[in-house]
């Protein structure tokens, strides 16, 4: 029989929560859960879930109760809380596998036809579907301008690609789903191509593109130089320029520097004319690197 310390390990990465399959496979009985519920040890808290005495209740301790006892997974508002999309939800959403039904007294209920394990991660311990369902579903309870900024702000943390995104509307939609027609909007309001992007600033530079009537680049473009397979984040190749992207933690130690200079000094040598851009440059000064930009390539141009 488990320990009561193993039981309490548990219980702790379950917001104090146990089930009743977890106590029987620890070797209780029915009985001798019955019995530390009736001296104080447990707390029934719903069909087939106790907490552990002296735990606080959270709203993240509601969630689990609902998500244990369902068999199901936080989805909709719940989900979008537990990403960071949002914190001023209080709702208790989940989601379950159609046809089965599950009724919870202040608990929000979906039942869903395309609901894959793919979908289901865990965020605090709580299972929850992934960040590009969970934008989906979205679309099922929020307006339209709502859910295109939890998008953008998705992709420029990079929680979601939006290539993944697109591809999780491309599933969904095969059922008929409500949802993904706002999905579908938003993604359309998005700057074209994004789907090659492969970081939430390189959708970033786009929009500053478009944002400032840059000509579009070419996104990830593939080139070889001295023998050597590279990938440009964004070239302009009639121009023979290309913009490298780096992120707050590019180039954080001396060998990727050493590798960096030598890739872009073979560019350069090849003809390339190179720029980089930072998170800090694209959010803080876009006009200034739309400038840039605009004065190097009408260079180029003419000469």
């Amino acid at each position: 029989m488990a320990s009561f310390t193993e039981l309490n390990t548990l219980a702790t990465h379950q917001h104090g929560l146990l089930t009743a399959a977890q106590l029987l496979e620890a070797g209780f009985t029915k009985r001798m859960v019955a019995a530390r519920v009736d001296d104080g040890f447990l707390q029934r808290r719903a069909k087939g879930v106790v907490q552990l005495a002296g735990t606080s209740r959270s709203w993240e301790q509601e969630l689990l109760v609902a998500v244990l006892s369902a068999q199901a997974v936080a989805s909709h508002r719940a989900g979008s809380r537990l990403w960071g999309f949002r914190t001023v939800d209080e709702e208790i959403e989940v989601s379950i596998r159609y046809p089965r039904t599950a009724m919870l007294e202040g608990v929000v209920v979906h039942r869903s036809r395309d609901l894959e394990p793919s979908d289901v991660t865990e965020v605090d311990g709580i299972p929850v579907t992934t960040p590009e369902r969970t934008i989906c579903d979205l679309g099922l309870v929020f307006p339209e301008h709502e859910v295109l900024r939890i998008l953008r702000h998705a992709i420029a943390i990079e929680l979601v690609l939006p290539r993944d995104v697109w591809m999780m509307r491309q599933r969904t939609s095969k059922q008929g789903r409500n949802g993904t027609g706002v999905l579908e909007r938003v993604l359309d309001a998005l700057p074209a191509g994004i789907d090659f992007c492969e970081s939430g600033l390189e959708v970033q530079f786009l929009e500053v593109c478009d944002r400032f009537g840059i000509q579009r680049p070419v996104p990830q473009l593939p080139v070889q130089v001295g023998g050597r397979h590279l990938r440009l984040d964004f070239a302009w190749i009639a121009e023979r320029v290309f913009v490298e992207i780096d992120g707050a933690s590019f180039h954080s130690s001396p060998e990727q520097i050493a590798n960096d200079g030598g890739r872009q000094n073979a560019l350069v040598k090849a003809g390339w004319t190179p720029l980089r851009f930072t998170a800090t440059d694209l959010t803080n000064r876009p006009g200034q690197c739309a400038k840039t930009l605009s004065d190097l390539l009408g260079f180029v141009q003419k000469k």
